[in-house]
């Protein structure tokens, strides 16, 4: 991302600025400062890292333009202040929590709020949702041992906090924690540590049904379905009874349908994999992620994402032309999503060029892949890179070529090459 110089302040003043934000139209606060830097939409696509068809439709006012990482990535590349598109000023805390993570940022972040006889208020409630955005997005571009510690105390704070309160503010506690317990979960997948993910999982569960929080219950659900991988029948029955928890939202339906396909694509059943991704595909589209900082399930959810998990789907079917086509579409719009996931999906293509008998593709794809599985010390990267192994002269090539070739999932050692 490159970000272009200031614009005068007097400039912020225009009126149609402030119709704008009186409005509530990020898309026209976008609009306006990219002409008054005097930018084609191509061009700031290409500096922000979106295509040009994803700035027309930012500007046109579709989901795009409500989508928080999406807008805090234009906002610095433009220098548009945050207030104008909704965002919420960030603090020296929390810039320092993105770039180090780790327990002190996050005391830090709470203002020295986490002692263990304060009672619970609103106030604290929202800024224990900020720092679990915080560390979340922290960990989506680069994976940190550090959040663990940090994660499970402040989980443990907030189910501190929930034991002396009662009430509606107890409930809501119970779905805070619920939050944190599922994102140390997450983190002990990351440290391939199923077991520790599968009980920091449950926790949640338990907790997000003692909340009644039916969203929470259903990502649980969901969750329980990815670390079942292997088992097709079993994430298919877990994503399923995500989409039975009643009311849930738009967003955790497209998750658990997602989530259904990817198991009904390992059964190869073709029909009803893509009858759920284009089910998905229908309720995206409705999909408007709240302009805050506070985390909410599921607010990376967007077409990007729906797009490379049809392309893995289509793989899994023995289709790697289509699962191709469709990624050399979404690469160059997809500057938004975390380094962790365009790792996993990039290793995904070279798999397909690869199946496709491509090698020298399949090669550039893999060493592309590799890099991000460096950047991002994600082991979900490396343990797509070695779905490569039936292809040894693909994957020899990627361990000695390129700086991220051939990374191992915990200490960072070059790998040998699959045999």
């Amino acid at each position: 991302m490159t970000r272009v110089d200031p614009l005068p302040e007097s400039v912020w003043n225009a009126h149609e600025v402030r119709d704008a934000v009186a409005s509530n139209s990020p898309s026209a606060v976008i609009a306006f400062a990219r002409r008054a830097h005097g930018l084609r939409q191509d061009e700031l696509g290409a500096l922000a890292g979106f295509s040009q068809s994803a700035i027309s439709r930012l500007e046109s006012g579709s989901n795009l333009a409500y989508d928080v990482r999406v807008l805090r990535i234009v906002q610095r590349t433009l220098n548009i202040p945050p207030r104008l598109l909704g965002l919420a000023e960030q603090g020296v805390a929390t810039a320092e929590l993105r770039h180090h993570g780790g327990t002190e940022a996050l005391v830090a972040l709470l203002g020295g709020r986490m002692e263990r006889t304060a009672p619970a208020t609103p106030e604290i409630v929202g800024q224990l949702l900020v720092a679990r955005r915080v560390i979340n997005d922290a960990d989506n571009w680069r994976v940190s041992a550090a959040l663990r510690p940090a994660a499970r105390e402040l989980y443990e704070f907030t189910d501190l906090l929930r034991r002396s309160a009662s009430g509606e503010m107890r409930r809501i506690l119970l779905s805070v924690a619920a939050l944190y317990a599922e994102f140390v979960g997450w983190l002990h997948e990351e440290g391939t540590d199923e077991d520790g993910a599968e009980q920091w999982t449950a926790r949640a569960m338990q907790q997000a049904q003692a909340a009644e929080d039916r969203d929470m219950v259903a990502y649980a659900y969901v969750r329980m379905s990815e670390l079942a991988a292997g088992d097709h029948d079993r994430m298919i029955g877990l994503a399923r009874a995500a989409q039975r928890e009643p009311g849930i939202g738009a967003v955790l339906k497209v998750l658990a349908l997602q989530q259904e396909a990817r198991g009904l694509a390992l059964a190869q059943d073709e029909a009803a994999c893509l009858d759920r991704l284009e089910q998905a595909a229908l309720l995206i589209d409705g999909v408007v992620h709240p302009a805050t900082d506070e985390y909410r399930v599921g607010y990376w959810t967007d077409i990007e994402h729906l797009a490379a998990l049809r392309a893995s789907c289509l793989l899994d079917l023995g289709r790697p032309q289509e699962a191709i086509d469709i990624y050399h579409h979404l690469r160059p719009r997809w500057g938004h999503v975390c380094s962790w996931f365009q790792g996993v999906h990039t290793a995904k293509l070279a798999r397909a060029y690869a199946t496709n008998g491509d090698l020298d593709e399949a090669t550039t794809a893999g060493v592309d892949a590799a890099a991000l599985a460096r950047v991002s010390g994600s082991p979900h990267v490396v343990r797509e890179l070695r779905a490569l192994a039936p292809w040894p002269a693909v994957s020899m090539r990627i361990a000695h070529t390129g700086p991220g070739a051939g990374i191992d999932d915990t200490s960072g050692r070059p790998l040998p090459p699959p045999s």
